[in-house]
């Protein structure tokens, strides 16, 4: 079973209707955000998240930070630099390894990875995460890739 913590989300995942199988158009979740990202980023500002904590929740994840030659370090400073409103894309269920469907909120940012910080000549990165707790909160990366 998975935890969700409470403080993070904005609706109880266990209150989102679930997608059906083989049907896309049911993986949309709607009414906004469902993560509150700035209790998200105060985490992650805090110090006190570790990078352990971080999960690459699908093949293709793990193939596009190859690709780019990005670190977790680098999604960690893509994900404090999300201006909400701003950068907030959809929030859909997305598949995970193991076969999990996941709720997650779906961002877009201008990112320069050499600078490690938002810009607006950036590389538009496609950010897709949810969050669980197994005794500490893990943020759930399902994609992240130019986009």
């Amino acid at each position: 079973m998975i935890n969700y913590p409470k403080k993070f989300w904005k609706v109880d995942p266990a209150l989102i209707p679930a997608a059906t199988p083989g049907d896309d158009e049911s993986r949309v979740i709607t009414g906004g955000p469902l993560i509150h990202l700035d209790a998200l980023q105060k985490l992650l500002n805090s110090g006190d998240f570790d990078t352990d904590q971080l999960w690459l929740a699908t093949k293709r994840c793990e193939e596009s930070l190859l690709k780019e030659s990005w670190t977790v370090e680098d999604v960690l400073y893509m994900l404090v630099s999300l201006k909400g409103d701003e950068d907030y894309y959809k929030s859909e269920w997305c598949e995970v390894i193991g076969g999990r469907v996941v709720p997650c909120d779906v961002y877009r940012i201008p990112f320069d990875a050499m600078r490690k910080c938002r810009h607006p000549k950036g590389l538009r990165v496609y950010l897709k995460f949810s969050l669980e707790d197994d005794d500490s909160l893990t943020i759930t990366l399902v994609s992240c890739h130019e986009g």
